[in-house]
Parts: structure tokens; C-alpha cells; sequence
């Protein structure tokens, strides 16, 4: 007879589980809730699995259903962070596993300040375009850098126009009036800014006119 002894005991089962926050992330003041499934290796579902879920300051005991899934809605308000989700599950004939994942709660967003800007698309008018163009910077020289639409053009001799005092242009300026820029082909004007307000709302016979109109008795300042 053989002398190799078999033995009496088998090795338990394992386990399948993973487990998440099901909104992922959430807004600080908010109640998580944790979701998970456990399932046998054939991928069928394991009922009455017992887990505990650990995050934070939460430790807690639950079961798994039919399905094999399981959840805990926190009691406890959520604070800024990230968290670290770990979850333990036993059962009877079955080897312990453990497995994590995390989840963010991310800041209350305060209401944000509202500055007003203008902003327009260019307007189409016959054979010009509209821009409605923010003022970079003012220089000594009273020269006026204009960002419109994808283009950075330097205008001369403007300060006039917008009838700013001289005292405006001792230094530099920081400030960001908005202007009109009226193109015709590949020459552009500076206009003021309620002349692409005054287009923007227009029908189309009174905008050509209009636009037409403003681009030839433009005035150098």
C-alpha cells in the first residue's frame, strides 16, 4: 500500500469582489455611497458573503443579496479629500479577500464673481467684417494693441477717438476697453465699441448700409 496520506481538507474557494463609490467624485457635504459585488470564480454571484467596508472614519458591517452585491449609504457627511475604500469579505467554505479602491469629494464651489465682458462673434456685412476687439495696451506713443478673433494688430494715433484724457496715457496702460475693427480685404479701422454693438443689432439691408456707411467716413484721429 501507499504511504503518501491524502488529506482530509480542501481548499476554500475564491472569491471575486471589487468595490467603488458609485458617484465618483462627489461634492463635499454629500453622503457616499459605497457599492460593491462579490461573485465565485465561475463568475455566478455569492449571497449572505459578509463585508466590512472601511473609509475614513467608517467602519461598517454588511451582507451581500441575491445578486451577490452589496452597498452602504453613508450617514456621515463627506469632507474634501480623496478616500481610500476597503472592503473585506468573508463566507463559510470561501477564503477571506480584501480589495480597495478610492474615491474623491471634491470642494463646495462658491458662486463665481461675474465680471461683465462683452464678447461677439465677427459679423459678415458685403465685403467687410465686423470684429469686436479687446484693447491689449495704450503705450506712450499712443498706440493701441487690439486682440480680434485669431488676429493681434497695433493701431496708431487712437487715443482721440475714445476721447480718454491725456493724463491716460502718461504710462502704460493696463486697462482692457473693448473697440470696434471694421476689415475691409487686408485693411483694417478702429472704431468704437457701440459700433458692433449698434451692428449686432441690425437686419441685414440696414447692416450693410450701416457698416458701409461707418467704414468710409472714418476719421483719423
Amino acid at each position: 500500500m501507499s504511504s503518501v496520506h491524502v488529506s482530509e481538507s480542501m481548499l476554500a474557494n475564491q472569491m471575486l469582489v471589487s468595490v467603488r463609490a458609485q458617484t465618483d467624485p462627489i461634492v463635499e457635504g454629500g453622503f457616499p455611497m459605497i457599492v460593491g459585488t462579490v461573485d465565485d470564480q465561475a463568475y455566478k454571484p455569492i449571497a449572505d458573503a459578509n463585508v466590512l467596508i472601511e473609509y475614513g472614519t467608517v467602519i461598517v458591517t454588511t451582507t451581500t443579496d441575491d445578486n451577490g452585491t452589496f452597498k452602504y449609504q453613508s450617514a456621515i457627511p463627506s469632507t474634501h479629500g480623496i478616500y481610500e475604500v476597503d472592503a473585506t469579505v468573508t463566507k463559510d467554505g470561501y477564503t477571506k479577500t480584501m480589495t480597495n479602491s478610492t474615491f474623491t469629494v471634491v470642494p463646495i464651489q462658491t458662486a463665481p464673481v461675474v465680471v461683465k465682458t462683452i464678447t461677439g462673434l465677427p459679423i459678415q456685412s458685403g465685403n467687410y467684417t465686423v470684429y469686436l476687439g479687446k484693447v491689449a495696451q495704450w503705450n506712450l506713443e499712443t498706440t493701441c494693441m487690439v486682440d480680434f478673433g485669431t488676429k493681434y494688430m497695433r493701431f496708431l494715433k487712437t487715443c482721440d477717438l475714445y476721447n480718454m484724457a491725456p493724463e491716460d496715457f502718461q504710462t502704460d496702460q493696463p486697462v482692457t476697453p473693448m473697440v470696434s475693427v471694421i476689415q475691409d480685404n487686408d485693411t483694417y479701422k478702429l472704431f468704437p465699441e457701440n459700433v458692433y454693438m449698434a451692428a449686432a443689432g441690425m437686419d441685414n439691408n440696414t447692416l450693410d448700409t450701416f457698416v458701409a456707411n461707418t467704414y468710409a467716413n472714418y476719421t483719423t484721429p
